[in-house]
């Protein structure tokens, strides 16, 4: 006996714990109560993770887009269209020898703005990149879109040499 307290031992030698062991309430309590507070204060991080995540996917989905149809005016050797439609966030690409191919999606999770609906750009078989216009070199500059998802927004600039830059705005 060890005051109070009855020690037992298994068959081994090794003491059994008591009947008392465990967590007390106001311990379970505790780790609970820190739990919540930990998971409250990672939510806003999580939603910013997800916002920029979504904005910077549909940049990506813009750029590689622009680069495949620019890639493809360069191999078929034609002068290529590349039109994006704002309110569907839709792109086409035409390759005067194969037609217009059908709309394929860009992220639905953005609104892109365009200025005017539609963006054009003129994609040239020596790799350059121009307005809407459909002739090479063009007379005018690759159009600037902006990509927003809540309250981020991106503007995008295309040089001609098919460059794709983003500034972050908000």
């Amino acid at each position: 006996m060890n005051g109070n307290r009855v020690e037992k031992h298994g068959a081994c030698g090794m003491k059994l714990r008591s009947a008392r062991a465990g967590f007390t309430l106001l311990e379970a309590l505790i780790v609970v109560s820190v739990g919540i507070v930990l998971t409250a204060a990672a939510i806003p991080v999580l939603n910013s993770a997800m916002t920029n995540m979504r904005i910077n996917s549909a940049v990506s989905d813009f750029t590689s887009a622009l680069t495949t149809a620019r890639y493809q005016a360069i191999k078929s050797g034609q002068i290529c269209t590349f039109v994006i439609t704002a309110p569907a966030n839709t792109y086409v690409l035409t390759i005067p020898s194969s037609g217009a191919a059908p709309a394929a999606p860009l992220s639905s999770y953005v609104t892109i703005n365009t200025g005017s609906g539609t963006s054009t750009y003129t994609l040239c078989p020596n790799g350059t990149v121009y307005g809407a216009g459909g002739t090479c070199p063009g007379a005018s500059q690759p159009p600037a879109l902006s990509f927003k998802y809540q309250n981020r927004q991106i503007n995008i600039a295309v040089s001609e040499v098919g460059n794709v830059s983003s500034t972050i705005i908000q």
